[in-house]
């Protein structure tokens, strides 16, 4: 009985972080869009194409920082419940000097191996070199804050406190709104001051973690004495560093490949594309977020089971909450854009968003997989399998695109890719936990499949049948809503996850009332 009403507790926990997320996520992804209609007027199709890529090429080399991201906020979830205060110290001490050393190290790869690359194959027009050149500097300063953010991130997650990430992302998201403002009334070169301007944005996001921090955290203090998790921090981190690199190679990669062949306003309709999904993954991500602490502190407890039910709660409700908002934007895509963009939409954009879209259904499925594996601490059969698996999607892209297929086949190879990784985590799992794959597509696959066939027919037919514009969205949307969300919570659910629904809208109502 105590057991169960610890789980209980612990439940509605992650139901309040996860509300908290999900309220952030559409404030902030109204804003985000919003923002992108401001910019690309003001930037032009051009100077955003080349915001995309010099920016991504910058972010590539953030997969150092990611893996180490990933790594800390483990050891600070895994030491909170094994050592309490006094192993929470040791993990902010020791993860704020891997991060500096990090930041040393990224600085010396984008000024000598970046600077070289940019000079000599980036394909940007001549008269925006100069432009290109300072936001290819703001962007690694801004690289380098974040970098240095990492611990600081990684408390405020292994305590729980969403509301305060959840307030600073959308004033982060408020910012960037009113930076699309200010420059679109600007005459003076608006890429360079709006580069600027972002890096400011990005120093007050680290002040403002480091002092809510400090002031609420007694981990957070600065000790002399050397903590002994530095081999095993850096260890853990090594093989995830691996894993993130082929993620951000493929993405990052993509956007160099589709430039190279195609120049930067492909790069701006892959931009766009992506800029969507990532509204989407920010909706369903939330859940990922709000249970990775627990996750990790179950498998500590040693409580298996428990974890493994995570996993397939993270799985399932991520796809359908991805499923749930992407059908009828992939059905009224093209009057969505309209809407939000009006007449600067890039080529191939609306045939990118069902591409990427179609990716992040199995990327969630691997997100999942992937809580577990690092809450185990045994990541190197992971990591490695699936690396391999996902960077095969850019020397296929480049073969396609080299052969003088469609970018679509290029991003095509991306979900492939994904698709085989996928497969592979499934198998490494095995030897990691013992559990069923059948009981996994029984209780995941199954049901996510049996909701797209009973929901599609309906909402297609509504779309069929009205003419195109605002009332015919507002339909699809409204009724994906309902048919989606009825066939969720009746058949997809298990009776567990369903009480789990049950405490999210309980949640809500105390919030409301």
């Amino acid at each position: 009985m105590n057991n169960n009403y610890m789980t209980e507790n612990k439940n509605k926990v992650i139901a309040k972080n996860t509300l908290l997320l999900s309220i952030r996520t559409v404030i902030v992804l109204f804003i985000t869009l919003y923002t992108t209609r401001i910019i690309l007027k003001s930037l032009g199709v051009e100077d955003f194409g080349v915001y995309n890529v010099v920016g991504g090429f910058v972010s590539m080399f953030a997969f150092l920082n990611s893996s180490m991201s990933n790594g800390i906020q483990r050891f600070f979830n895994y030491e909170y419940k094994t050592n309490g205060i006094d192993g929470a110290t040791k993990v902010y001490n020791t993860s704020l000097r891997i991060q500096i050393l990090l930041a040393c190290l990224v600085l010396l790869l984008t000024e000598s191996f970046g600077l070289w690359y940019m000079h000599n194959k980036m394909v940007i027009p001549p008269e925006r070199f100069v432009a290109a050149l300072f936001i290819y500097q703001t962007s690694i300063i801004s690289l380098v804050l974040v970098i240095l953010q990492v611990p600081f991130t990684a408390a405020v997650m292994a305590h729980e406190r969403m509301d305060f990430f959840a307030f600073v992302s959308m004033i982060d998201a408020l910012a960037r709104l009113g930076i699309a403002f200010i420059i679109s009334y600007i005459n003076s070169d608006r890429l360079i001051l709006y580069g600027s301007l972002l890096l400011f944005v990005n120093t007050i996001d680290l002040l403002a973690y480091y002092f809510y921090t400090k002031r609420n955290f007694i981990e957070i203090q600065l000790q002399k004495k050397r903590t002994g998790l530095f081999k095993s921090m850096l260890s853990f981190s090594g093989w995830n560093i691996f894993g993130t690199f082929a993620n951000i190679m493929k993405e990052q990669g993509m956007n160099l490949v589709l430039n190279i062949f195609l120049g930067p306003i492909v790069n701006a309709a892959r931009g766009i594309a992506a800029q969507i999904n990532s509204g989407l993954q920010n909706l369903v991500v939330n859940l990922s977020i709000a249970v990775r602490p627990q996750l990790v502190q179950s498998y500590a407890e040693g409580n298996v089971e428990r974890s493994m039910q995570l996993v397939y709660t993270i799985s399932k409700f991520s796809c359908c909450f991805l499923y749930i908002f992407s059908l009828p934007i992939l059905l009224e895509i093209d009057t969505i854009l309209n809407i939000w963009l009006g007449s600067n939409i890039p080529n191939h954009t609306n045939t990118f968003v069902y591409i990427i879209i179609l990716t992040s259904f199995v990327n969630n499925l691997n997100a999942a997989i992937s809580n577990i594996v690092h809450a185990s601490g045994k990541m190197r059969l992971y990591q490695v399998t699936g690396g391999i698996a996902i960077l095969m999607a850019i020397p296929m892209a480049y073969l396609v695109l080299k052969w003088g297929y469609e970018p679509e086949w290029a991003l095509g190879m991306g979900c492939f890719s994904m698709i085989i990784a996928q497969i592979l985590a499934l198998l490494v799992l095995k030897t990691i936990v013992n559990y069923s794959i059948f009981d996994y597509l029984k209780k995941v696959i199954y049901p996510l499949v049996l909701l797209v066939i009973l929901s599609i027919p309906p909402i297609y037919l509504i779309h069929l049948v009205m003419n195109e514009g605002l009332i015919r969205l507002f339909v699809v949307l409204l009724s994906s809503f309902v048919i989606i969300g009825g066939i969720i919570y009746k058949i997809t659910l298990e009776s567990n996850e369903r009480f789990f629904i049950n405490t999210y809208i309980m949640s809500i109502k105390k919030r409301l009332l």
